[in-house]
């Protein structure tokens, strides 16, 4: 049997549709370093997706849809943070406030305005001489330029995080608070502008799916993509590039799901298309394992008051 015609589109497909999970995850590891467990991440994909379809529906431009998803995932995530951060409520309680808002004004909005026009969105990039080459080529060097956006942010986060003074302060943020106000450091701004790269980042994946995937907005589109970015914060340890090859696994599930359907595999496709989400249950079941030999930043979740150990 010949598995070229399986095996690279199922690759070429992972490697597209992780996008849409590393980028909203590398924003929420932000945030978790920083003390704040950001739930809501699915109520800003959700969001942004309506938005960036309806910006390039009136404007025509795609990068103007991108900006209009990355800033409606800021103004939720500045909700959240209020909330939080100022009115020290229940972290988990908000975010999932905030889904459940999303998931009703999207499909609110969706219905409102009739719109269903397909648009033209991001197309694969063919770089020259390496999109030729055998196997390699459709697969890494046949992308659309937000791939590759994708792939720098993850080197951009790993850098931030680790090698610049800033990283330092969020990572401290997260693990003892006190200490970092004591040294002259506002907390609750590092907390604001954490949760600010998070919303902008889940924006963005959000964006990605009605304007490089889909090329159209269907409700609740997000196939709870927020929620497997959660769990893969946790598997990737809070660091950029464990999140990039566990957001490569759950996006090599779905990818091989969808090609299995289109090959005409005798399973029954509501199985295949259970496969995600198995595969979600199967690492939050070992999460525990996993938390119990990685250090979870101590004060995740919990509101920071002045002078408060």
């Amino acid at each position: 049997m010949d598995l070229y015609p399986l095996i690279v589109p199922v690759l070429a497909a992972t490697l597209r549709m992780s996008f849409t999970l590393v980028v909203p995850a590398l924003g929420e590891a932000f945030s978790q370093r920083a003390g704040v467990y950001n739930v809501g991440v699915e109520g800003y994909m959700l969001m942004a997706s309506i938005s960036s379809y309806l910006a390039v529906v009136f404007t025509g431009n795609l990068w103007l849809g991108i900006i209009a998803g990355m800033l409606v995932g800021m103004i939720l995530s500045l909700v959240h943070a209020y909330l939080f951060i100022t009115l020290k409520a229940n972290t988990f309680v908000v975010g999932l406030g905030i889904w459940l808002l999303s998931m009703g004004l999207s499909s609110f909005i969706f219905r409102m305005t009739g719109i269903r026009s397909v648009i033209e969105g991001f197309s694969p990039i063919h770089i020259p001489v390496l999109s030729e080459l055998p196997i390699v080529g459709p697969i890494l060097f046949q992308q659309n330029v937000l791939f590759y956006i994708g792939i720098l942010l993850v080197v951009i986060f790993a850098v931030v995080m680790f090698r610049t003074p800033f990283g330092l302060i969020v990572r401290a943020t997260g693990e003892n608070p006190l200490a970092v106000d004591i040294a002259g450091y506002n907390v609750s701004l590092i907390r604001y502008v954490s949760v600010l790269i998070c919303g902008a980042m889940s924006g963005l994946g959000g964006a990605y799916l009605p304007l490089a995937v889909m090329y159209r907005f269907n409700e609740n589109m997000t196939a709870f993509r927020g929620f497997m970015a959660l769990a893969i914060v946790i598997f990737g340890r809070w660091n950029p590039w464990g999140i990039l090859g566990g957001s490569l696994l759950f996006a090599f599930v779905d990818a091989l799901q969808i090609r299995l359907q289109a090959v005409g595999v005798p399973i029954p496709f509501p199985l295949l298309l259970m496969l995600p989400y198995v595969v979600t249950i199967v690492v939050l079941v070992g999460v525990a394992a996993i938390i119990r030999r990685v250090a979870v930043p101590r004060k995740l979740a919990i509101p920071y008051i002045k002078g408060e150990a």
